[in-house]
């Protein structure tokens, strides 16, 4: 495959730029759960001048836990943060219909680094600080970027823009009707719950929905660049704020001091009831991510194991999320 996808894309990037082009190199990545992610040597012409040096593939797999896949999505935020002050790969170019490798990807910018994880301690209390500061101004940042002047509106705009929580569990519930190998009416219920207890929002924010230690890259004492925008959408920001404080976010959480440091960034308060509420809320799509997995994988669309144990792993936890919303016995 890696012979006809390095003449694929040569092809591609050619037709793309109006010069040849020659993908020198093509090597996936091994981890992630949602796209496919290869990195690239690419030699291109851009402003007069002949090119040379890393991309990045990212490909829509046929299935997995982000169904459903478009690339455009991701290709479209990328674009739209490229002269803002949030730190974000450049977007290259889009193929979004399917028809030149089997499903919809986009090549975007390498960005050299490093990726910090939630489970790596040997980081330095010094640099983990610096790095927490800097993920907590990040934030606040993003939560700050004229999301409608930039054309995001695409992504979806609740009606009722004091009231974002109700558009995200619509699809949550589209979700769950989607993806059911059998009924959930564990899950149902716990939306049926959030749903009434919906907080209000003082505004919309571009929301990042992935907001964790293993989504930066870090180099020469800097974060350089968020990667990861699939699960993007316009929501209230304390949905991110909420993300960071969940166990696979890692220790840069947006609480305590960081809180207090976020809402002097950005001006935006951190409203803890509305935490509260979407921590439950970001668990519970959580879980669905693991099903859509599961589903896949039920349908023959992927063989990749790992998706059963994290669609196992979610259904373990359906327990523990209704306990927290008060519907155990």
């Amino acid at each position: 495959m890696t012979t006809d996808l390095v003449a694929t894309l040569s092809g591609f990037i050619a037709d793309q730029t109006g010069h040849p082009a020659q993908v020198l190199e093509a090597n996936r990545i091994p981890g992630g759960f949602s796209y496919e992610t290869w990195l690239l040597r690419v030699s291109w012409q851009e402003d007069g001048e002949r090119r040379e040096g890393p991309m990045i593939l990212r490909k829509a797999p046929l299935g997995g836990v982000l169904e459903p896949y478009d690339a455009s999505k991701e290709f479209r935020i990328l674009e739209a943060l490229e002269d803002t002050p949030m730190p974000a790969p450049r977007a290259f170019w889009l193929e979004s219909t399917g028809a030149v490798l089997g499903t919809s990807f986009y090549l975007m910018e390498f960005v050299e680094g490093e990726v910090p994880l939630p489970w790596d301690t040997d980081v330095p209390q010094e640099r983990r600080d610096d790095m927490h500061r800097q993920f907590t101004d990040a934030l606040a940042t993003l939560h700050t970027v004229d999301w409608e002047a930039r054309g995001l509106g695409f992504l979806g705009v609740p009606d009722d823009r004091s009231d974002p929580a109700a558009l995200e569990l619509e699809r949550c519930q589209e979700t769950l009707e989607r993806i059911a190998l059998r009924p959930y009416p564990v899950i149902h219920e716990l939306v049926a719950q959030l749903r009434e207890r919906r907080p209000r929002a003082a505004r919309l924010s571009l929301v990042h929905d992935d907001f964790r230690m293993g989504n930066f890259i870090w180099r020469d004492g800097r974060i350089q660049a968020f990667i990861d925008w699939e699960r993007a959408f316009i929501g209230d920001p304390m949905a991110d704020v909420a993300f960071t404080r969940l166990y696979l976010a890692g220790w840069c959480s947006i609480t305590g001091e960081m809180a207090e440091r976020y809402t002097q960034k950005s001006g935006i308060e951190v409203d803890e009831e509305s935490v509260r509420y979407y921590t439950l809320l970001e668990q519970v799509k959580a879980t669905l991510v693991g099903l859509t997995g599961l589903k896949a994988f039920a349908e023959g669309r992927t063989s990749d194991l790992r998706l059963v144990q994290i669609g196992r792993g979610a259904l373990s936890s359906v327990v523990e999320l209704a306990e927290q919303a008060g519907l155990g016995p």
